[in-house]
């Protein structure tokens, strides 16, 4: 009775390494004379509500 189970504990969902983002969401196109075409994914609907339920600006909740 003296063995220890020698199991890794998970790591925290932000400290995972098995995580990785693909590589074609963001995009960034240089159109000259400092100009950019950015590309990027939208906000997710709950997200945006969220942050209009808790966002401290007035008038946020209408």
């Amino acid at each position: 009775m003296s063995e220890k189970s020698t199991t890794a504990s998970a790591a925290a969902h932000g400290a995972s390494t098995n995580i990785k983002q693909k590589d074609s969401i963001y995009e960034a196109e240089y159109l000259g004379s400092g100009t950019f075409k950015i590309v990027k994914p939208k906000r997710q609907d709950r997200k945006r509500r969220q942050s209009a339920l808790k966002g401290t600006t007035r008038g946020s909740r209408k």
